[in-house]
């Protein structure tokens, strides 16, 4: 319920406890005094000392445990609090002890003006405080009985031979385990309606003590016409507001989890990336559009509620609307073309689209606009206005074409074969056979060179998946040729000389090769620094 240690929470309710006890008696002289009809000056003076002790015991408590009480104001994270909490929480005792004195002037200025409920001020807000604690703490009960969650069952066997300190050693050593886990699974795991459920029977409680406060200082905040009531009603639409937007969000994130999906795009080669559902796609802008309605009827009725006449509004924003509408063409013609977009399926998050403009992977959607994060990092803001066609790369499967580049001399049919066992081969490896839609196969001879053949093969791969599959394809290939005696081709340039006037041609062919190679673009150098 609070962050106190056993210590601490045993000392605070000992000091509560013995207050509680003394001014029980205190406030039960006095009843019994007025119930035996004596005096009314002796009950006065009774009732004076009986405030006078209350004064006392609830400051001397304020004092003595003000640092206990603040380590439960700030928490576990205290440095995460805001500032105005953390120096309330240092000058809290201060405050309450100035008011404690406050409240025990008032009460004797009541008593000898003969003014009721001489009690209120001094008991009044530590009565209301303790029973909206032990209220929150029955609350807190209920909803961990609601929302029970099994943890995992730990069975620490005894070793054979063992003995008991042994055993201990080890189900403290497992306990421990299980502690750090639970703590980084609650730092990672994602809101759940009991988060929510425990912060709204907080803020009931706190509305409720406030409420029961403010009476007893005299303030009704259940008289309509106000401003106390008017600023109740908003704060308690405001809340309602908090609820409902809270409960749906949650509930859009758990059903984003429950379909396996990431609201972030991976990062990838060109053309890589796998896209999520298009639920998650689309449930950002569901989220904005709630909101935006759940702001807009609390507004409408919270404004209602100040008296505030809202038909005329309804009649401004239409015109309003209308005139942004012929003010802004580009921002409507953004709106509906993304709204066509997402009716036809063309992309989700993490998928890997073209626009023209800009490609990469889909990473964030906004009413008008669309991110796209390049495969070298770059982040593209593409309107949807401007999208005149889209490519997606990431959709169902993806077709690799491989040329190979082979001597004239090769055995084309051998080729195919080995291409073939090697794709029956990869389909069955156990990383990479799930990858592949179809197997590794020949399409034989499509181009054909001054000084190669140019082999191509293909296979068909799911989306994301294809730059990792070209790289064991690639060194698969070369390993196979060079297993079969498979010579891979390289350009060559044949330097043909014409003989002199004598017949002889006993020239500089070095430079005549290397004239040649540098006319055909493949001018080089020996490792001997000669020209090739």
């Amino acid at each position: 319920m609070v962050h106190a240690t056993d210590a601490v929470a045993e000392n605070v309710y000992r000091a509560l406890l013995i207050a509680i006890i003394v001014i029980g008696i205190a406030m039960s002289m006095c009843l019994w005094m007025e119930a035996l009809g004596l005096n009314e000056n002796a009950h006065k003076l009774g009732l004076t000392g009986a405030t006078l002790i209350s004064s006392t015991l609830f400051s001397s408590f304020v004092l003595r445990r003000r640092a206990d009480v603040a380590g439960m104001l700030l928490g576990a994270a205290r440095d995460s609090q805001a500032t105005w909490w953390r120096l309330f929480a240092r000058t809290w005792h201060g405050l309450a002890a100035v008011y404690a004195m406050a409240a025990f002037c008032v009460t004797v200025a009541r008593l000898v003006l003969d003014i009721p409920g001489v009690f209120a001020l001094v008991t009044g807000p530590v009565i209301v405080l303790l029973g909206s604690l032990s209220l929150f703490a029955v609350a807190l009960l209920v909803i961990e009985r609601t929302f029970s969650r099994k943890g995992p069952s730990v069975h620490v066997m005894q070793p054979i031979g063992g003995d008991d300190d042994e055993t201990e050693e080890i189900a403290d050593s497992v306990l421990e385990a299980m502690e750090d886990d639970e703590a980084y699974a609650l730092e990672r795991r994602h809101r759940s309606f009991k988060d929510v459920v425990e912060h709204a029977a907080a803020i009931l409680i706190t509305a409720m003590a406030a409420w029961a406060i403010f009476a007893v200082w005299g303030v009704n905040l259940a008289q309509s016409g106000t401003i106390a009531h008017a600023v109740w009603e908003v704060a308690l639409i405001v809340f309602l507001a908090w609820l409902a937007f809270e409960a749906v969000d949650i509930a859009i994130d758990k059903k984003i989890e429950d379909e396996g999906g990431d609201i972030t795009a991976a990062l990838g080669e060109e053309g890589s990336g796998g896209g999520t559902s298009r639920l998650t796609t689309l449930s950002p802008l569901f989220r904005n559009f709630l909101l935006i309605i759940i702001v807009i009827i609390a507004g409408m009725v919270a404004l209602a509620e100040l008296g505030v006449d809202i038909a005329p509004l309804f009649a401004g924003a239409g015109v309003l609307g209308l005139a942004i509408g012929f003010g802004a063409q580009s921002l409507i013609k953004d709106i509906f073309s993304g709204a066509f977009f997402l009716l036809d399926d063309a992309f989700r998050i993490g998928e890997y689209i073209d626009v023209g403009s800009g490609k990469g992977s889909f990473e964030k959607i906004s009413l008008r606009s669309m991110q796209l994060r390049h495969h070298r990092g770059a982040l593209h803001t593409i309107p949807f206005g401007e999208i005149k066609y889209l490519t997606n790369y990431s959709r169902d499967w993806v077709m690799m074409k491989l040329p190979l580049r082979v001597n004239y001399d090769t055995d084309v049919e051998k080729v195919r074969k080995l291409v073939k066992n090697l794709g029956k081969a990869l389909m069955a490896h156990p990383e990479l056979g799930h990858t592949f839609v179809q197997p590794l196969k020949s399409q034989g001879v499509s181009k054909m060179e001054g000084s190669a053949m140019i082999i191509r093969i293909k296979f068909m791969t799911k989306p994301g998946e294809q730059f990792m599959t070209r790289k064991v394809v690639y060194a698969e290939i070369h390993k196979l040729f060079e297993e079969n005696d498979i010579k891979f081709a390289h350009q060559r340039v044949t330097v043909h000389v014409d003989e002199d006037d004598t017949g002889s041609t006993a020239i500089d062919r070095p430079a005549v090769a290397a004239a040649g190679a540098q006319a055909v673009g493949l001018a080089g150098a020996r490792p001997d620094g000669k020209p090739v």
